[in-house]
C-alpha cells in the first residue's frame, strides 16, 4: 500500500502551508484515502486502487483538496445566540470573497454570464419600465375604488366621450349618486411669444377635476369651481410641471403672470404636482385650462358649449358616501333612457351608458383590449429570453458542477455539512446575477432612450417618465433572484450529492459513467423550443408586416407633406375663413415641387379620430333601432382628389363653384353605389345625411379609412365651403422630398397669418406608417428577442457538444489511433448534440401551434399557422444547430491522439 503520508507532504511542500494545517491536513487526508483504499481494494484490486487514488493527487486536484478542507475547518455558526447572526455574515462574506475570487479566475465565463444575464434583465427591466410609465404610474388618487369612467356606448364605438350637453345633463340629474363629476378634452392652444407662435397641447378640464383627484399644487393652486361658473369669464391656466421647468426653468414666482393664448391674455395661477401627467398616460399637456373658456381658446367659430354631437369629454365620477357600482350603473341606465326620450337623433335606440371602474383601467377603455394584450404577451417573451439566458448558464454551471464533485465529495466526508456548500454555490450565481442586473439595468437605460428619441410616427406627442422607480427597482431586484436560483440551484444540488465513492473511482473529468439523457441535456431542449417559439413569432409578425405593407390603401402613393392647421376663431366667418385658406393654399402652390394642394376636416386613416353621420337613402330602411345607416365621410375642397391621389371613377368631384349657398353635393365610394344604387347609376342620386339633402355627383375609388386591415365600408365626402370646420389638413403632393417640403408649407401659412395653429407636420408617408406601426415595432421586439434567444441556445448547443467531445477525448484519440475517419467520427459527435437540437424542435413546434393561435388578433394577412413559417424556422433552426455542433465536433479531430491519450 502506497505511504500516503509522504505523499501528501511531498505534495504539499511547495504550498508553504503552516506547520500545524499541514500536519492536520495530511493526517486527516491519509486517513481519508486509506479508507477509500479499503473500499475500492476488494472490488477494482490493490494495484488499481493504488493506482486511482495516487492518480487524484496530482498539484491541482491536491491544492483543490487542501482548499476543501480549509473551508471544511471554517468553524460554523451556533444554532442560537447574537453570535449566529454574526457567524452567519462571516460566512455569507468569506463566500462573496470566494465567489469573486472563482468569477476571476474563470473571466471568459463570467463574462458570458454576465452578458447573458446582462440583456435577459435589460429586456425585462426596459418592457416593465414602459409598462410602469404607462400602466402602473398614476397619481395617488384617494379611494380609487370610489371612482369610475362613464362612456356614451354606441353599435361602432363602445367607449365614445360624451359632449357637453351630456355633461351638464349627467350632472344636473345625477341625484347624489356621485359627490363628484370632471371632464377633460384635449386641444391645440397657439402661445404668442411675440416673434413667433407656437402651438401648445392643453387638457381643457372642469371645476371637479382637480377636487376628484386631490392633488395638491406644486405651486400657486389647481383650478376649481371657482373657474367654471361662466362661458368665457376665466381666463386662467396651470402649467403642467415639466412644461413649467422646460418653459420657465421651474420660477415659483410665474404664478400670477400672463401668457397670451389664441389671442388673449391669461394668468397662470398654479403648477401642477410633479408626477402627474394628465387624463391620458404619455400624452402629457402642457396646460390646464377651463373647459367653459373652449370657444376663446380653441379653433372654430361656432359655439362648442352647446353642441351635442361633439363628443369629446371624457368623463369621471367619484360615487356618493354608501353609493354602489351597482346603484351607479342602475342609474346609468335610467339616465340613457331619459336621454333617448329626449334627443332621440344623439341618443339613438341602441345606446347606452358603460359604466367602467377605475380599478380596472390599465390605460383608458378605448385602448386597454390592445394594450393590456400587448404588454403581457411583451412580458411573455422577454421573460422567456431571461429564461432562455438563465437555462443556458445553468447547463454551463451543471457541468461545473460534475467537474466540482470531487471537491464536494471530500469536504462532505470531511464533516461538511450539506447548506453551507448549497449556500456558497448560490452566492456565486448570486453575484454573477447581481453584476448582471447592474449591467442590465444600463442596457434597459439605452433601448429605452432609444425607443423614446426614436422619430416614430405618431400623430401625438408622446412623453413617458421611464426613470427608475422603487417598482421598477424591486421588479429588478426580483428578477436577479429568480436568476440566480434558476441558474444555481440545480448545479448546487448536484454538486453536493455526490457518491463519493464512484467519484474518486471515476476516470472521467466530472465522475460517473456517461449518460445519455442528462440535466444539462434537458435544459437545452427546453432553451431550443422557447427559441423555436420565438423565432415563429417573429417569422410571423414579419410575414404580417409584409403583407400590411402590400395593401394599397387607394391614396397616399405620391409623396406629399401634410400640416395639421386649426383656423383662429376670429377668422372662421365665412369670408374670413375662405380668403385665409385661398392664401395659404395659393402660397403653398408656389413652393418648388408642391404639384397639387388640397384640404380635408378629418383625413382618411386617421387613428385618433372617426367621423361618421347617418345617412338616410330613399327606398332604404335603416337598421331597427337606427335613425338610418352609419356611414364614414369627410368635407374636403377641390384640390384634395389630386393631392391626395383620390381616383375619380365616374362623374365629377367636388369643385370651387360647391360653395356655401349652392344645393350641397357628395362625391361618394364605390361600395357606397353598389350598396344604395346596384342596378342603376348613382350621379344625380340623392340622400340625407346631417339634415341636409345631398347630390351624388362623383364617384370615387375605394380607400381604406379607418385601418388598413379593414374590409372595405361605405364613405361620401362633401364640400369643405359647405360644411366648414376649425380643423384641417392640408395636403400638397411634391416631387421631391415631401420631408424637406413640410417646413416650407408651416412657413407659408404663419406667412398667411402668424396665428394660424399648427397642431402638427407630417408626411404621407409617415401618415401611412402610424397604422403600421404597431405591428412593425412588434417585428422589430419579437424578431430581436428571437435572434438572443436563438444565439443563446446555440451557444447552450455548442457547451453541451463540447463537453461530450471533452468527455470522449480518449475514445477519439483510440478511434483516430485505430485508423477511423475523421468525418465518421464528426458525425457521431455531431449525433448527440443533434438529437437535442431536433427534440426541442418538435417540442418547439408543439408549443408555437397553441402560442400562434393567441396572437392571432395581432396579426393580418397571415394564419397563426402559416405553414410557411412553420416550415422555414425550423429549418433555420436546424442550419444554426448544426454549425454549434460541427464546430467542436471538427475541432476534436484535429487534435493530435497521441496527446490526448498521454494526457489521460
Amino acid at each position: 500500500m502506497a505511504e500516503w503520508r509522504r505523499i501528501l507532504r511531498e505534495r504539499l511542500a511547495p504550498m508553504a502551508l503552516a506547520p500545524a494545517d499541514e500536519a492536520e491536513i495530511v493526517e486527516e487526508l491519509a486517513q481519508h484515502l486509506e479508507a477509500q483504499f479499503a473500499e475500492l481494494a476488494p472490488r477494482a484490486g490493490a494495484a488499481e486502487a493504488e493506482r486511482l487514488l495516487t492518480a487524484q493527487l496530482d498539484d491541482g486536484r491536491l491544492r483543490d483538496l487542501a482548499r476543501a478542507r480549509r473551508a471544511a475547518r471554517r468553524p460554523e455558526p451556533v444554532a442560537t445566540g447574537p453570535w449566529s447572526a454574526a457567524a452567519a455574515l462571516q460566512r455569507l462574506g468569506a463566500d462573496v470573497r470566494y465567489a469573486a475570487r472563482r468569477s476571476r479566475r474563470h473571466l471568459a465565463f463570467t463574462a458570458i454570464a454576465v452578458l447573458s444575464l446582462a440583456i435577459g434583465i435589460g429586456a425585462n427591466t426596459a418592457i416593465f419600465s414602459l409598462i410602469d410609465a404607462i400602466m402602473l404610474r398614476r397619481p395617488p388618487v384617494p379611494h380609487r375604488e370610489q371612482v369610475a369612467e362613464l362612456f356614451q356606448h354606441q353599435r361602432t364605438f363602445p367607449y365614445a366621450p360624451f359632449s357637453y350637453p351630456d355633461y351638464v345633463d349627467l350632472r344636473n340629474e345625477s341625484h347624489g349618486i356621485f359627490s363628484r363629476i370632471s371632464v377633460a378634452q384635449f386641444a391645440g392652444v397657439p402661445r404668442d411669444l411675440g416673434d413667433h407662435v407656437e402651438t401648445l397641447f392643453a387638457e381643457l378640464v372642469n371645476g371637479d377635476y382637480f377636487p376628484l383627484l386631490d392633488l395638491p399644487p406644486q405651486a400657486g393652486r389647481l383650478l376649481g369651481p371657482e373657474d367654471d361658473v361662466a362661458n368665457g369669464a376665466h381666463a386662467v391656466v396651470v402649467l403642467a410641471n415639466d412644461f413649467w421647468k422646460s418653459a420657465f426653468g421651474g420660477d415659483r414666482s410665474v404664478v400670477g403672470r400672463q401668457m397670451r393664448l389664441a389671442g388673449r391674455d391669461y394668468t397662470i395661477v398654479g403648477v401642477a404636482p410633479a408626477g402627474y401627467e394628465g387624463s391620458f398616460p404619455g400624452v402629457e399637456p402642457a396646460i390646464y385650462a377651463p373647459i367653459r373658456m373652449i370657444n376663446q381658446i380653441q379653433a372654430g367659430s361656432g359655439d362648442q358649449l352647446a353642441s351635442r354631437t361633439a363628443h369629446s369629454l371624457f368623463t369621471k365620477v367619484r360615487l356618493a358616501p354608501g353609493v354602489s357600482m351597482a346603484q351607479l350603473r342602475t342609474f346609468a341606465v335610467s339616465f340613457t333612457a331619459d336621454m333617448a326620450r329626449r334627443y332621440p337623433d344623439a341618443w339613438p335606440a341602441n345606446t347606452s351608458t358603460t359604466v367602467v371602474p377605475e380599478t380596472q383601467v390599465a390605460v383608458n377603455p378605448m385602448i386597454d383590449s390592445v394594450v393590456v394584450p400587448a404588454a403581457a404577451a411583451l412580458m411573455v417573451v422577454v421573460a422567456l429570453v431571461l429564461l432562455v439566458a438563465c437555462a443556458n448558464l445553468a447547463s454551463f454551471l451543471l457541468a461545473q458542477a460534475r467537474d466540482r464533485q470531487r471537491e464536494f465529495a471530500i469536504r462532505i466526508a470531511l464533516g461538511a455539512r450539506r447548506w453551507p456548500l448549497v449556500q456558497q454555490l448560490l452566492v456565486e450565481s448570486l453575484l454573477l446575477a447581481g453584476v448582471g442586473a447592474v449591467a442590465g439595468i444600463g442596457v434597459s437605460r439605452v433601448a429605452l432612450r432609444a425607443l423614446l428619441g426614436a422619430n416614430l410616427p405618431v400623430p401625438l406627442p408622446i412623453h413617458l417618465d421611464v426613470s427608475l422607480d422603487p417598482r421598477v427597482l424591486a421588479f429588478t431586484l426580483l428578477a436577479t433572484v429568480v436568476a440566480a436560483v434558476l441558474i444555481g440551484l440545480l448545479p448546487a444540488l448536484q454538486a453536493t450529492r455526490p457518491d463519493v465513492v464512484d467519484v474518486i473511482k471515476s476516470e472521467n473529468t466530472g465522475g460517473g459513467p456517461p449518460r445519455r439523457v442528462t440535466m444539462r441535456s434537458a435544459l437545452v431542449v427546453g432553451q431550443i423550443a422557447v427559441s423555436l417559439v420565438l423565432l415563429i413569432t417573429a417569422a410571423l409578425f414579419l410575414r404580417s408586416l409584409q403583407a400590411r405593407e402590400h395593401i394599397d390603401p387607394g391614396f397616399g402613393r405620391a409623396p406629399a407633406a401634410m400640416v395639421w392647421l386649426g383656423i383662429p376663431a376670429d377668422r372662421d366667418s365665412a369670408g374670413r375663413r375662405q380668403l385665409l385658406l385661398d392664401d395659404i393654399e395659393a402660397r403653398t402652390r408656389r413652393i418648388d415641387g408642391v404639384e397639387s394642394v388640397g384640404l380635408i376636416d378629418n383625413i382618411l386613416l386617421d387613428v385618433t379620430s372617426t367621423q361618421a353621420a347617418y345617412v338616410n337613402v330613399p327606398g332604404f330602411t335603416p337598421p331597427k333601432g337606427e335613425p338610418g345607416f352609419e356611414v364614414d365621410d369627410a368635407a374636403v375642397d377641390s384640390g384634395f382628389f389630386s393631392a391626395a391621389g383620390v381616383t375619380l371613377v365616374r362623374g365629377r368631384g367636388i369643385a370651387s363653384t360647391d360653395r356655401a349657398g349652392t344645393p350641397p353635393v357628395a362625391v361618394i365610394n364605390e361600395l357606397m353605389a353598389r350598396t344604395f344604387w346596384p342596378n342603376g347609376d348613382p350621379i344625380g342620386r340623392t340622400f340625407r345625411a346631417d339634415s341636409l339633402t345631398y347630390r351624388v355627383v362623383g364617384v370615387s375609388r375605394d380607400t381604406k379609412v379607418r385601418s388598413l386591415t379593414e374590409a372595405p365600408r361605405p364613405f361620401y365626402f362633401v364640400s369643405l365651403q359647405q360644411r366648414s370646420s376649425p380643423y384641417l389638413m392640408l395636403v400638397a403632393r411634391t416631387r421631391g422630398d415631401a420631408a424637406a417640403t413640410t417646413p416650407e408649407v408651416i412657413a407659408a401659412m404663419h406667412a398667411a397669418d402668424p396665428e394660424v395653429m399648427i397642431l402638427q407636420g407630417t408626411t404621407m408617408a409617415r401618415h401611412l406608417a402610424s397604422n403600421m406601426l404597431p405591428t412593425r415595432l412588434g417585428t422589430i421586439a419579437f424578431g430581436l428577442f428571437a435572434a438572443v434567444a436563438l444565439a443563446l441556445a446555440m451557444i447552450g448547443v455548442y457547451g453541451v457538444v463540447s463537453y461530450a467531445v471533452a468527455r470522449r477525448a480518449r475514445e477519439v484519440g483510440i478511434r483516430m489511433a485505430l485508423g477511423a475517419e475523421p468525418r465518421a467520427i464528426v458525425r457521431l459527435l455531431m449525433r448527440e448534440g443533434l438529437a437535442v437540437v431536433l427534440v426541442g424542435g418538435v417540442l418547439g413546434l408543439a408549443l408555437a401551434a397553441a402560442v400562434t393561435r393567441a396572437l392571432q388578433g395581432l396579426l393580418s394577412g397571415v394564419a397563426a399557422v402559416d405553414p410557411l413559417t412553420f416550415a422555414a424556422a425550423p429549418l433555420v433552426l436546424i442550419g444554426v444547430g448544426a454549425l454549434a455542433t460541427f464546430i467542436p465536433a471538427r475541432r476534436s479531430v484535429h487534435t493530435d491522439p497521441v496527446v490526448v491519450l498521454r494526457a489521460e
